[in-house]
């Protein structure tokens, strides 16, 4: 995706601020077209009506409709990412403690975007295969936060299993089972389901 953006001369703070709002803005408007009515059946047309702003402005803060897809997963994978990056996350020393923080923090953000994410399961096949990478080595990125965690705890001898990289990506792919399969779990608070999860997965982790 090329970002006909970066070419321009650096903006004053407060109007970069203001237009990474309007420009998230616009995500979360399409996103919800998108979860309506496909994104294949969705035009830039209707995405500037549902926003307010005239087509040719949008184009100004987006430059395409498959920009406002990978947008939507920038906006579920930042906060995921974040959560590894704060100090009272990564400074907990003991990394059973850690990885029950880290299940409970990113279930909490899939529940919070739990359409948004059943919306890229269905519809990321259309990225490009440039975008289609970009988010692959996010998500691997992300994958190795949990395997260090892993083998903090496997070398503490906390934990045992027999391969780091599958167990977490077997957790991974237990934290996006809510947005999932929602439907078929909704009699399930969001503090039953993640006391189900936490507890599958510590099991599955922890030594003798």
């Amino acid at each position: 995706m090329s970002n006909k953006h970066t070419d321009k001369a650096p903006a004053p703070a407060g109007k970069k601020r203001l237009f990474q709002k309007r420009q998230m803005q616009i995500v979360e408007k399409a996103a919800k077209l998108f979860m309506e009515q496909g994104y294949a059946q969705t035009s830039m047309r209707q995405i500037s009506k549902a926003t307010g702003i005239d087509l040719s402005n949008l184009y100004y803060f987006i430059e395409s409709k498959e920009e406002i897809l990978f947008r939507v997963f920038e906006m579920i994978h930042r906060p995921e990412s974040d959560i590894f990056h704060r100090k009272e996350i990564a400074g907990i020393d003991d990394p059973v403690e850690q990885l029950r923080v880290v299940i409970r923090k990113i279930l909490n953000v899939g529940y919070k975007h739990k359409e948004e994410i059943l919306l890229l399961y269905r519809e990321s096949k259309l990225l490009s295969d440039k975008l289609r990478k970009a988010i692959l080595a996010k998500e691997n990125h992300f994958v190795t936060h949990i395997e260090a965690i892993l083998t903090r705890g496997l070398g503490k001898k906390v934990f045992d299993f027999k391969d780091a990289s599958f167990t977490a990506n077997m957790i991974i792919f237990e934290l996006s089972l809510y947005p999932l399969r929602s439907w078929n779990l909704k009699r399930h608070s969001l503090e039953e389901l993640t006391d189900l999860i936490e507890q599958h997965i510590m099991k599955a982790v922890m030594a003798a």
